[in-house]
């Protein structure tokens, strides 16, 4: 699009490596041994590695969609852009825009936050007795944090988000691979087979609903896709040298930590408050154990960053059209950001985080949210492979493997991925509440889409055409 308003950072256009670390630090590899891991396990005890595997398996799948998207579509509201090329529907681009806006404004950065806060009373659960409220000043310490990093540039936040992720990737293989190797005949392949859950299908594929979100944010590569050199060419491979840097550490660490745990123990795994610092301080000694604990909390705090980095980029594509955010959200400051909008940003999510916090308790809250925003990226995904074979057969461009075979598998997977959330068994509560939750944010967001189509129909026609 011509003279379009586009996020320029200071010193110009990134490469490869920091339009990676935006989907690295949106991953943190580190906080998803500590929290995902606990709950997959208390699904499927000792399948956990198979159910990494697996989840890695479905997202790589949703990778290839959004990596062949992001050849066509360079955009700071990503999603509202690729639904509106896919389906030619500026309906589609609210939906998708509207949806991945909670995705990214409010859910995951509050789980970095509440995360972060509740691991750090896991380490000593006694502090959660002496200091009940530990994790709300370490909250508030984390939204100045977020508004300061921000306000000064993507630049310098994704340099600490590159320096340090690479450095907790490589801890994580070199710390697995040692626990492999001292973990000796406790080896086996038993736990990449159904064999843990005897047979049961159905438990995997429930389970399997939590554990695609193991690889979230791998994708988050795309919201600085306007500020990559060259994006069509670098933001794919960005995508796929990212899903390799997430594989390899997240399925050895479930891995090692399963068989280090004991693959007949699973069932005190999944009720340990930190499973993978006592596996990691077993074998490791204390300094392994410090190690990944830093890493840990490091992880949560870089989340905490790019999901900002995200969230602003995508209320500045909507205030760019004019639609639904005021303009102040697309003010830009000398370092080329938003940060007015990053500022509003970090203070509401610090007061959604401090309230969900207070109404569940910091760990509870982190579960429901990732439940609650996982189907989001569920759709976004499954429409986004729709929209790619619709596209290209569109424009006589169709390839059968990546925009036939590969789209029509992952829609498939993930409307089963969303079946089994809620059947046959309900997820206990509060989680029970989450796709309820998620159903009602849709509907507002429709409800809302009309009434802004009525007030100005040309407006809303040219929603999502916004792209380099």
């Amino acid at each position: 699009m011509q003279n379009m308003q586009k996020l320029t950072p200071e010193k110009g256009e990134f490469g490869v490596w920091r339009a990676l670390a935006q989907g690295l630090g949106t991953n943190a590899p580190a906080g998803v041994t500590a929290l995902y891991f606990v709950g997959i396990a208390g699904m499927v005890g000792a399948d956990l590695p198979l159910l990494v595997t697996l989840a890695f398996i479905v997202y790589l799948g949703m990778t290839v969609i959004v990596s062949e998207w992001s050849k066509e579509v360079s955009s700071s509201y990503s999603w509202a852009a690729i639904q509106k090329k896919g389906f030619n529907s500026s309906f589609m681009a609210f939906t998708g825009g509207w949806t991945y806006f909670f995705y990214y404004f409010i859910p995951i950065f509050a789980f970095a936050m509440v995360g972060e806060a509740g691991f750090v009373q896991f380490i000593d659960p006694s502090l959660a007795v002496k200091f009940p409220y530990l994790w709300i000043v370490v909250v508030l310490i984390m939204t100045v944090e977020a508004s300061i990093f921000v306000w000064l540039g993507i630049r310098p936040n994704l340099n600490y988000v590159i320096i340090t992720g690479i450095a907790e990737v490589s801890f994580l293989i070199i710390a697995s691979l040692i626990i492999i190797v001292k973990a000796g005949s406790l080896n086996t392949i038993s736990v990449f087979t159904l064999s843990p859950v005897r047979g049961n299908i159905t438990s995997i594929f429930i389970a399997l609903v939590l554990s695609i979100t193991t690889f979230g944010g791998l994708n988050s590569v795309i919201p600085v896709a306007e500020e990559t050199k060259n994006p069509k060419k670098n933001v794919p491979r960005a995508l796929y040298i990212l899903a390799g840097l997430l594989a390899i550490p997240l399925i050895i660490s479930a891995y090692a930590e399963t068989i280090g745990w004991g693959i007949g123990n699973m069932a005190s795994f999944s009720v340990s408050p930190d499973p993978g610092l006592v596996v990691f301080g077993k074998y490791l000694g204390i300094v392994g154990f410090a190690i990944l604990a830093i890493f840990v909390m490091n992880s949560f705090n870089s989340a905490l960053i790019t999901d900002v980095n995200s969230s602003i980029r995508m209320t500045f594509g909507f205030s760019r059209d004019g639609v639904l955010f005021p303009k102040i959200f697309s003010e830009i400051n000398k370092h080329g950001q938003p940060g007015k909008a990053g500022i509003i940003t970090a203070v509401t999510n610090g007061a959604m985080a401090i309230v969900l916090g207070l109404i569940m308790g910091p760990f509870t809250a982190g579960l429901f949210m990732i439940i609650w925003f996982s189907f989001y990226t569920y759709l976004n995904h499954a429409l986004a492979g729709v929209g790619l074979l619709l596209y290209h057969r569109k424009r006589g461009t169709l390839k059968i493997i990546r925009h036939v075979v590969i789209p029509l598998a992952v829609l498939v997977t993930l409307i089963a991925a969303i079946l089994y959330s809620v059947y046959p068994t309900l997820p206990a509560e509060p989680y029970t509440l989450a796709p309820v939750f998620a159903l009602l944010y849709i509907i507002v967001g429709w409800i809302i889409y009309y009434f802004l189509k009525k007030r100005d129909p040309e407006k809303m026609a040219r929603f999502g055409d916004t792209t380099l």
